[in-house]
């Protein structure tokens, strides 16, 4: 796989995209950093892998990804700019090129409650936007959020990887694309709902941001373990350890509504979360003048 993926290297893709070089590499497809040739702009292009692309479910699930994302105009998403298919039969998508690093390398220490909630924020400020254009992630994870910098200096969380994301219908209702009982997403920060194979819906995402925002106050995630079916089987009925003491008490209530194992005792919404969070941290931001 690693000679393929190295192979389309100095290939360019449509006449446009010149693969410069791999960026990385997971089960569905591979990233490159690439150069557009007319505009003389680096972007990066996410390749579906040849093998899987073949398979008709597959590809319209990618097709999907790309017709979704390319929907999505705010600085906490990443931008998809064109997507395609070679006359190779070789399936991509173009997005800005981030420079930065992945949430995960920097987890794995409490992080200070000011410094998570900014990032948090930034979080439910792309999920907002998702969900008002109907898009649902599914699959939001540390690998899946990065930390990136803008031009004035401040470091900037986009949401990437809508690969599994669900398009929602004028009325609500989600048009599945997958066959009804798969689950797809990463056990460790899958809802409830989604880990029993049930609906999915915007709620199912803010599960998601209260794992992240438990994993960053305490240090590592709430539920884990080596045994897949184990972490299931705990974000369907366990409840999360508590956070430290040092975690203020209404910030840690916020995140507890989060990780709710009914989504209809989650926020009603992103915005309603994120309307709380900002409440909250004006609160500690009070307390910490008047200590």
């Amino acid at each position: 796989m690693t000679a393929a993926l190295e192979a389309l290297v100095g290939q360019v893709l449509d006449d446009h995209y010149r693969v410069d070089a791999l960026l990385g590499a997971g089960g569905m497809g591979a990233v490159y950093r690439a150069r557009h040739t007319t505009l003389e702009r680096d972007v990066a292009v996410k390749v579906l892998h040849t093998d899987i692309g073949a398979d008709s479910s597959i590809s319209k699930r990618f097709d999907r990804e790309a017709q979704s994302a390319s929907r999505l105009d705010h600085p906490n998403c990443v931008r998809v700019t064109d997507f395609g298919t070679t006359q190779a039969g070789v399936k991509y998508l173009v997005m800005e090129l981030l420079v930065g690093e992945e949430l995960g390398a920097r987890l794995g220490q409490p992080w200070e409650p000011e410094a998570a909630c900014e990032v948090l924020d930034q979080i439910l400020a792309g999920l907002e936007h998702a969900h008002h254009c109907g898009i649902v992630h599914r699959d939001l994870k540390p690998e899946n959020v990065f930390m990136s910098r803008g031009l004035d200096g401040r470091e900037v969380a986009k949401i990437v990887d809508f690969g599994i994301a669900k398009l929602l219908d004028a009325d609500g209702a989600a048009e599945v694309l997958t066959r009804a009982g798969m689950v797809f997403g990463t056990p460790r920060y899958m809802s409830p709902e989604q880990a029993a194979g049930g609906k999915v819906d915007e709620r199912s995402d803010l599960y998601a941001v209260g794992v992240l925002a438990h994993e960053m106050l305490r240090g590592q995630p709430p539920f884990d373990s080596d045994d897949l079916a184990s972490i299931l089987r705990m974000q369907i009925m366990a409840p999360p350890p508590p956070l430290p003491d040092s975690v203020p008490a209404p910030l840690a209530a916020w995140v507890e509504s989060l990780l709710e194992k009914s989504r209809h005792e989650r926020p009603a919404s992103a915005a309603a979360a994120r309307e709380h969070l900002a409440e909250l941290r004006k609160l500690l931001r009070e307390r910490s003048t008047t200590a």
